[in-house]
C-alpha cells in the first residue's frame, strides 16, 4: 500500500506534522533509538566561553558532515546523529583550529566533547585523539551498558548468537548455560536483568520491535553476528523515551556501509570428535555444525549513498542430551508382573490372576497397542535395561537444525535537510524437535518441526528543517509465519494398532493421532497435541522530534502498533486416557495391567481444535527534556504515557470464568465421587463470553457460533477479559560532575516502567464451551469409552481464567552510582540498583480444596472419602488457575563494572551481589497456598545471589616487528575470553503426603551434605527435612537449597595473516574452546524428600566444546 494514499492531499511533510503535533499531547514510545548527540561547551584558557564558534563533527566512516554554532553559553549539541565513530573539530578567529577523532557514539549515546581553544592562527590544528572505549556519561543517570563491535566479533560465542552477550554486563543472571541449546531455540527468557523476570526484557532491532507479543519470550529475527555493529543494552533508569517492557531494553544496531569498502567471507566448524564426553551420556554424541557466510558494505555514491548486505547459513546435525525415562519391562508389556512382584487382581475383585500374569487371551487390542508403543521407543534408545528399575532408558534424539539469514542496508544522504535509511531482515529456522514443541513429552514418539521464516522491514526518514530542529518518522513491520507440524510417524494410533472409538474424529491436526496416555508410574505416550499454527505479525509507525533550545534539548514522540496473531488451542482432540489404580473401581491393583486390560480411571475427548483470531493495538507517546543546568550538572525529565489495550479475538471466541458471577443457588450436584449428576443446576455456571457476540463477519469462522450451547453463556465480558488502562510513567535521571575535568560522574534516577502482558494469557481461552465441547468419563473400557460414568460433560473440567480486575504489571525502578575515568584507559563504575515490582501476574488455583477440608476428607477411609471435586468452592469444575495481578517483587544489588576498552589489551569485569524476593517468580506460578502469598514469599527461581563475568581481548599489532621472519611467527595472534562464576539457584524441598505433595518441615542443621562428600548423587541433606504433618503447611522456606553454581571459561586463540597494501586484506584463523577446563556444572536437582533419588542431580551442563573457524576480512 502507498505510504501517500495513507495522508490528505499535499505534502506528505505537512500531513506527516499535522498528524503529529496533536499525538504528542499524548506522547510515548516503544522503539529503541539508532542514533545519538555529541554536545559540550567551548571556552578559552581564561574559562570564558566562547559564543558563535564553528563545530564539525564528521563520521570518519562515511565523512558525512554536520556544522552547527555555539550558543551564547558556548554550548553545542548536535543530535539524531548515527551510530559511528566522529570527529568533532572547533574553529573561531583568533583561536588555534581544536579536533578530538575516535568520538565513539553508540545508539542513544551522549558523548561529551569539551573543547577549550588557545589563542593562535586557525591553520595551527591542535589535534586529539580520543580512543574508542569507555567514557563517563555526563548528561543522564541511566544504567546500561554497550557491546561493541570488538566484543561482538571477537569473543567466543557458542552457537554465535548475540543474545549471550547480554549476559556480559552488571545485573544480569544467565539461566541456561548451554548456548547452542539456545541458538536453536529463539529464547529471550534465559537472561534475567536487574531482578525482573525473563520475558519482561523488550528486543528491538534499529529501534523496531523485535518480539513475538504472544510469549514476550522468542524474538523475530536472531541478527547474525557478522551483521551486527553493536548491542545496546539499556538496564535502569533510562529516558521516557525507550518502553514497552518493564525489564531491559535491548537494541541491536545493525551495520552499515561506509566511504570504503569493506567486505568478508567466514566458515565456523563444530566436530563432536573434538569435543569431550556429557557427564551423563553413555555414547558421545554425534555433531556437525558449520556456520558460513559473506558480508560488504561500501558506497554506491561516495559522500551520498551507502550500502550493507550479507547471508549467514547455519547447520547443525546433533541428538539431544540424554533423556531418562522409566518404561515397563518386556515381561511386563507381555502381562508377566513377577519381576515388579506386583500382584494383580481380576477387575475390581480381590481375586488374583494366577502366577501374576494376565493371561495373553484378555489383553485388549489397545493394551497390546501401548505395548507396541512402549516398544518402539525401546527400539531407538540410546540405552536401555529391560529390568524394573527407575530411568531404565535413554534416549539421545536426532535434532537437526538449518537457519538461513539475508540481510540489507542502504542509507543514503539527500543533502543536510533529509536523510533515509532502509533495512530488510530475513531469516528461515526449520529445527526437528523430537519431543516436541512447547508441549514436550516424555519420550521421542511426537517429533515436530518448527518452520519458522521470519521478516524484518524499516524505512526512516531523517529531516532536519532548522539546526536545532530534528524530526525522525520509521516505518517498521515485522513478521513470521510459523507452522509445527508433526513429522514421521510415530504420533499415529494405526502405527500401533490402536482401535477404540474416538467420539468427535474430527480433529483439526489428523483423524489418526495418537491419544495422550498417562500410565501411572511410566513416561507418558503423546500425540500430534504439539501440532501448531501461530503466524504473526506486527506493523509499527513511530514519529520523533527533537528541539534545542539554549541548555534544554526536548524531545517528544509517539508510537502505533497492531500486532495479529492467528494461533490453534491445541485441547485434548485426539483423546486423553489415564490409567491409574487410585480411584479406579475396575482397578487391577497395578496401573499398567489395567491399561493393558484397557479398564481406564478417566477419559477425555474435545470435539474441535479451535483457532484465535488475536489482535491487539498499542498507543504510547512520551515526552522528555535534558538540561544542561551548568557546565557539571545535567538533569534529565519526562513522562511516558501508554494506553494499555489488552489482546482480544475478532471473532470474540473466548470465554472467562469469574467467581462473582458464580450463583452457589444454580451449582450443579456433585456425587461424592465427583461426577455431576445431569440437570442438577447450571453446568456454565461462572462462565461469560468476550464481546456482544460473535460479529457476523466472524460467523462462518466459528463453527460453534451457530451451535445450541452459545446461547447459555452470557456475553459482556470486555474483549480482552479484563479493562483498557490508561498509564503515566514518570521518569528523573541527574548526572553531576564534581571536578572540572570531567573525569568523575555521580549519578542517579529513579522511574516508572510498565510492561505489556502477553498473550499467552488469553490464547488457551478459546478452548472452553461453548466453542468446543469436552466429554469426560469415569472407570470404563477403551474399547467404549462412552461406556463409562459421564463426568463433566461440559465444561472442561481443568480451566483458565483471567481476573477481570487485572492490573498492568509494572517496576519502580532507582539507581545511584559513581562512574571514573582512570589513567591508562581504564574505567571504573560503581553502583546501587533497585527494583521493585508491583501488580505481578501469577496463576493460583483459586478452586483448591480448602487445607483444613483436605485434610479432613483424606483422614477418612477410602471406601467413605468423597472426590476432592465434590468439595471444591467452585462445584462443576476441577482447577481452575485465574491469572491475578497480586504479586511483588523486590530486587536490592551492588553493581560493579570495569573496563579497558581501548589498546591492543582491552578487559570488561561485570559483578553484582543481588537479591530477588518475590512471591510469584512467573506468570505461570500456581503456588500451593492460593490465600496466602506471603507462604510463598522468598528467593525468586531466577535469584542468585554472586555473579562474576570477565571478558578479555589481547592482539599483537601486526607492525610490532621489522624482521619479515619474526613478523610473520609471532605477531597477529590473539586471545579473547569469557570467564563466569555464578552462584547456584534456589530450590525448594517438598514432600509426598496423605494430602499430596507440598512443602516438606526444616528440622535445622545443615541443608547439603559436607563439602567432602558432595557430589551427584549425594548433594542435599536428607536428615534436614521431614514431611509436615497433614494439619498444616510446611516450615521449609521456598528456595531454601542453593543449587551448584556455574564456573566456565570459554576462550579464543586467533592468528591473522595480513596481505596486499597496507595489510588491508587478512585470512584470520580461530580455534575456540567452550568450558576449557571441562568442568562439570551440575544441575537437574530432585527436591522431593520422598522420591528415592532425592538430593542427586541428575543432568550437567554442556561438557568442553571446540570450534575451529575460517575468515577472510578486506
Amino acid at each position: 500500500m502507498s505510504l501517500r494514499g495513507a495522508f490528505p492531499t499535499g505534502s506528505i511533510r505537512a500531513a506527516r506534522l499535522t498528524f503529529f503535533l496533536p499525538v504528542l499531547l499524548a506522547g510515548g514510545v516503544w522503539a529503541q533509538s539508532i542514533v545519538g548527540r555529541i554536545s559540550g561547551t567551548v571556552t578559552d584558557q581564561t574559562n570564558a566561553v566562547v559564543s558563535g564558534a564553528t563545530v564539525t563533527i564528521t563520521n570518519e566512516a562515511t565523512k558525512v558532515s554536520r556544522t552547527l554554532k555555539t550558543d551564547a553559553n558556548g554550548f553545542y549539541v548536535a543530535t539524531a546523529l548515527p551510530v559511528g565513530v566522529y570527529t568533532v573539530s572547533v574553529e573561531q578567529a583568533g583561536f588555534k583550529r581544536a579536533a578530538k577523532t575516535g568520538n565513539n557514539l553508540v545508539a542513544d549515546g551522549r558523548v561529551t566533547a569539551d573543547f577549550v581553544l588557545q589563542v593562535g592562527e586557525v591553520s595551527a590544528t591542535i589535534e586529539v585523539v580520543e580512543a574508542a572505549g569507555e567514557s563517563v556519561n555526563l548528561v543522564s543517570g541511566e544504567v546500561g551498558r554497550v557491546i561493541d563491535t570488538n566484543q561482538v566479533q571477537d569473543l567466543a560465542l557458542n552457537g554465535r548468537n548475540y543474545m549471550q552477550l547480554v549476559s556480559l554486563i552488571p545485573g544480569v543472571v544467565l539461566l541456561d548455560e548451554d548456548q547452542l541449546a539456545l541458538t536453536t531455540s529463539l529464547s529471550i527468557t534465559q537472561q534475567t536483568v536487574n531482578g525482573n523476570r525473563g520475558n519482561t526484557n523488550y528486543l528491538s532491532v534499529d529501534g523496531g520491535s523485535n518480539m513475538d507479543s504472544g510469549s514476550n519470550g522468542s524474538q523475530i529475527n536472531n541478527v547474525g553476528i557478522d551483521f551486527i555493529r553493536e548491542v545496546n543494552i539499556k538496564s535502569s533508569n533510562f529516558s521516557a523515551e525507550f518502553g514497552r517492557n518493564s525489564g531491559a531494553s535491548i537494541n541491536v544496531v545493525t551495520r552499515g556501509g561506509g566511504d570504503q569498502f569493506h567486505g568478508g567471507l567466514l566458515e565456523f566448524f563444530r566436530n563432536d570428535k573434538l569435543d569431550a564426553k556429557h557427564r551423563f551420556a553413555p555414547l558421545k554424541g554425534p555433531l556437525r555444525f558449520n556456520d558460513f557466510g559473506w558480508n560488504l558494505g561500501g558506497p554506491i555514491k561516495r559522500g551520498k549513498i551507502f550500502f550493507f548486505g550479507g547471508q549467514e547459513y547455519k547447520r547443525i546435525r546433533r541428538v539431544t542430551d540424554p533423556v531418562r525415562r522409566t518404561v515397563p519391562t518386556n515381561a511386563e508389556l507381555s502381562g508377566d508382573f513377577n519381576p515388579r512382584a506386583n500382584n494383580i487382581n481380576f477387575p475390581g475383585t480381590s481375586e488374583r490372576f494366577p502366577n501374576r500374569t494376565i493371561p495373553a487371551s484378555m489383553i485388549a487390542a489397545d493394551g497390546r497397542a501401548l505395548a507396541n508403543a512402549y516398544n518402539a521407543m525401546k527400539s531407538l534408545a540410546s540405552f536401555y535395561s529391560d529390568t524394573p528399575t527407575a530411568n531404565n532408558i535413554i534416549h539421545q534424539m536426532r535434532n537437526p537444525f538449518a537457519w538461513r539469514q539475508d540481510i540489507a542496508r542502504i542509507d543514503y544522504k539527500v543533502n543536510d535537510v533529509n536523510n533515509f535509511y532502509f533495512r530488510y531482515i530475513h531469516d528461515h529456522y526449520n529445527l526437528i524437535e523430537p519431543y516436541g514443541t512447547f508441549f514436550s513429552s516424555n519420550l521421542p514418539m511426537t517429533p515436530t518441526q518448527r518452520n519458522r521464516p521470519g521478516y524484518g522491514l524499516q524505512l526512516t526518514h531523517t529531516w532536519m528543517p532548522r539546526g536545532n530542529m530534528v524530526n525522525e518518522f520509521k516505518i517498521n513491520s515485522s513478521w513470521n509465519g510459523q507452522r509445527i507440524p508433526m513429522v514421521g510417524d510415530y504420533w499415529k494410533r494405526s502405527t500401533y494398532g490402536f482401535v477404540f472409538p474416538q467420539l468427535f474424529n474430527n480433529g483439526w491436526y489428523d483423524t489418526d493421532g495418537m491419544p495422550e496416555i498417562d500410565v501411572s508410574g511410566f513416561a507418558n505416550l503423546r500425540g500430534p497435541r504439539n501440532a501448531l499454527m501461530s503466524p504473526t505479525t506486527d506493523i509499527q509507525f513511530m514519529e520523533t522530534f527533537t528541539y534545542i533550545r539554549g541548555r534544554h534539548t526536548s524531545k517528544f514522540g509517539f508510537t502505533v502498533i497492531r500486532n495479529r496473531k492467528d494461533q490453534n488451542g491445541r485441547p485434548e482432540y485426539a483423546g486423553y486416557i489415564n490409567y491409574s489404580s487410585s480411584g479406579n473401581t475396575r482397578t487391577t491393583g497395578t496401573s499398567l495391567a489395567d491399561a493393558l486390560l484397557g479398564n481406564f480411571r478417566q477419559y477425555r475427548e474435545a470435539s474441535a481444535d479451535p483457532v484465535g483470531f488475536f489482535r491487539f493495538t498499542s498507543l504510547e507517546g512520551f515526552v522528555t527534556d535534558t538540561w544542561k543546568v551548568t557546565r557539571r550538572l545535567s538533569l534529565e525529565m519526562g513522562v511516558r504515557w501508554q494506553r494499555n489495550l489488552p489482546t482480544y479475538t475478532q471473532a470474540n471466541n473466548i470465554t472467562n470464568f469469574i467467581p462473582d458471577l458464580y450463583d452457589p443457588k444454580q451449582a450443579v450436584t456433585v456425587t461424592p465421587a465427583g461426577i455431576i449428576v445431569p440437570g442438577s443446576g447450571n453446568v456454565y455456571n461462572g462462565l461469560i463470553r468476550a464481546g456482544d457476540g460473535v460479529p457476523a463477519k466472524q460467523a462462518g469462522r466459528v463453527p460453534a457460533a451457530s451451535g445450541t450451547e452459545i446461547n447459555k453463556i452470557p456475553a459482556g465480558a470486555p474483549r480482552g477479559l479484563y479493562n483498557p488502562q490508561l498509564l503515566w510513567a514518570p521518569r528523573f535521571s541527574f548526572a553531576w560532575a564534581p571536578f572540572n575535568n570531567n573525569k568523575t560522574a555521580v549519578r542517579g534516577g529513579f522511574g516508572l516502567f510498565y510492561d505489556k502482558p502477553e498473550g499467552n494469557l488469553i490464547f488457551p481461552m478459546v478452548n472452553y464451551a461453548p466453542w468446543i465441547s469436552l466429554v469426560s468419563y469415569e472407570n470404563g473400557n477403551i474399547s467404549n469409552p462412552s461406556g463409562g460414568t459421564a463426568s463433566a460433560l461440559s465444561p472442561i473440567g481443568n480451566i483458565d481464567a483471567i481476573d477481570p480486575r487485572l492490573q498492568v504489571p509494572y517496576t519502580m525502578s532507582a539507581s545511584f552510582g559513581i562512574q571514573r575515568e582512570l589513567p591508562k584507559g581504564l574505567f571504573m563504575e560503581v553502583s546501587y540498583v533497585t527494583n521493585n515490582g508491583r501488580h505481578l501476574i501469577r496463576q493460583p488455583d483459586i478452586n483448591q480444596v480448602p487445607f483444613e477440608t483436605l485434610y479432613t476428607i483424606r483422614a477418612l477411609p477410602s471406601n467413605v472419602r468423597p472426590a476432592d471435586n465434590a468439595m471444591r468452592p467452585y462445584l462443576g469444575f476441577s482447577t481452575i488457575r485465574q491469572r491475578m495481578s497480586d504479586a511483588t517483587s523486590n530486587y536490592h544489588s551492588l553493581q560493579v563494572y570495569g573496563a579497558r576498552r581501548k589498546g591492543r589489551f582491552m578487559v570488561t569485569t561485570s559483578y553484582t551481589f543481588s537479591k530477588v524476593l518475590t512471591d510469584a517468580s512467573s506468570n505461570s506460578d500456581n503456588p500451593e497456598n492460593p490465600y496466602d502469598r506471603h507462604y510463598s514469599y522468598g528467593p525468586a527461581s531466577f535469584d542468585r545471589s554472586h555473579v562474576l563475568v570477565v571478558t578479555y581481548n589481547y592482539q599483537i599489532p601486526m607492525r610490532r616487528f621489522r624482521n619479515t621472519v619474526l613478523k610473520k611467527a609471532l605477531v597477529g595472534w590473539g586471545l579473547s575470553g569469557i570467564t563466569r562464576a555464578q552462584s547456584g539457584a534456589p530450590n525448594t524441598i517438598t514432600a509426598n503426603t496423605s494430602i499430596g505433595g507440598r512443602r516438606a518441615d526444616y528440622l535445622g542443621g545443615p541443608v547439603l551434605v559436607p563439602k567432602a562428600e558432595r557430589g551427584p548423587n549425594s548433594y542435599t541433606n536428607k536428615a534436614a527435612f521431614a514431611p509436615a504433618a497433614n494439619d498444616r503447611r510446611g516450615t521449609a522456606g521456598p528456595g531454601i537449597v542453593r543449587g551448584p553454581g556455574l564456573y566456565t571459561w570459554d576462550l579464543s586463540l586467533r592468528k591473522q595473516f595480513g596481505f596486499g597494501k597496507r595489510e588491508s586484506k587478512r585470512f584470520q584463523f580461530q580455534a575456540d574452546a567452550f568450558n576449557f577446563w571441562n568442568r562439570v556444572n551440575y544441575r537437574g536437582l530432585d527436591n522431593n524428600w520422598s522420591s528415592v533419588s532425592f538430593g542427586t542431580l541428575s543432568t550437567a551442563g554442556p561438557p568442553r566444546n571446540i570450534q575451529l573457524a575460517l575468515r577472510f576480512n578486506f
